[in-house]
């Protein structure tokens, strides 16, 4: 999901790095959204947030969008829904602590989703300079195919995060399936004592995914050129 003039009706407010701060508890620095960011990123990245008031009903990011900005809900809840076939689909409803827009970011591909203001909210956005800048450079790491190989064999799990057809069709060994669409649905399910070596076509939905993955602590890297690099390597994937 994403942003683009969406936040014309809210007001700016003052950024304020000591307000900013206080919306995370230390627990949630370490465990939480940036648990895996380098200390030294922390205060400059509390710094750069700018936070906004949006009215309940408004929309704050649109489907088909380009992505600008990236959000942390500091209060309020908003619902995230797809148009699917003509139909608009509730996906998610988020809440105070929750993070959204950074698949249209780390991917640069359009938003895939709308996100509407359930009640009056207070978000922190973040800008797609300085997002690239403190956070997906510093959460998203990508690894060659043979160290990627390499690290498999030491204990590394592949994660295949296509959809399922395409998993059924063509994958690594060894991999497990789990679709971008539903990254946030494995949170609480996913082994964090492991290493998650996300991969799909071209790099670009496992790098999305990765970082989804990265923000909520998880161990994981992203397969440079996706299953093309694999190919290029004169190793392919398994048939089935």
């Amino acid at each position: 999901a994403g942003a683009r003039g969406e936040s014309d009706g809210g007001s700016l407010l003052r950024s304020d790095a000591m307000l900013v701060s206080s919306v995370f508890s230390l627990e949630q620095v370490r465990d939480g959204l940036f648990s895996r960011m380098p200390p030294a990123h922390i205060d400059g990245l509390f710094a750069k947030f700018q936070p906004i008031e949006v009215p309940s009903g408004q929309v704050i990011i649109r489907e088909g969008e380009e992505g600008d900005f990236y959000y942390v809900i500091e209060s309020g809840r908003c619902r995230v829904d797809r148009l699917v076939g003509g139909a608009r689909v509730v996906l998610a409803e988020l809440k105070g602590g929750d993070a959204f827009g950074e698949e249209a970011l780390v991917s640069e591909a359009r938003r895939n989703a709308t996100v509407t203001a359930l009640t009056d909210c207070r978000l922190l956005r973040l800008d797609r300079r300085e997002f690239d800048a403190l956070l997906r450079v510093p959460l998203l790491q990508r690894v060659a195919y043979p160290k990627a190989c390499a690290l498999v064999q030491a204990g590394a799990q592949w994660l295949d995060v296509r959809y399922p057809s395409e998993y059924q069709q063509d994958r690594l060994p060894g991999a497990i399936n789990v679709p971008l669409s539903e990254i946030r649905n494995v949170f609480l399910v996913l082994d964090r004592s492991r290493r998650y070596i996300a991969y799909c076509q071209s790099g670009r939905r496992s790098a999305a995914a990765a970082f989804l993955l990265a923000q909520h602590g998880f161990d994981i890297l992203v397969l440079d050129g996706g299953l093309w690099s694999a190919r290029g390597s004169g190793r392919g994937a398994d048939r089935v």
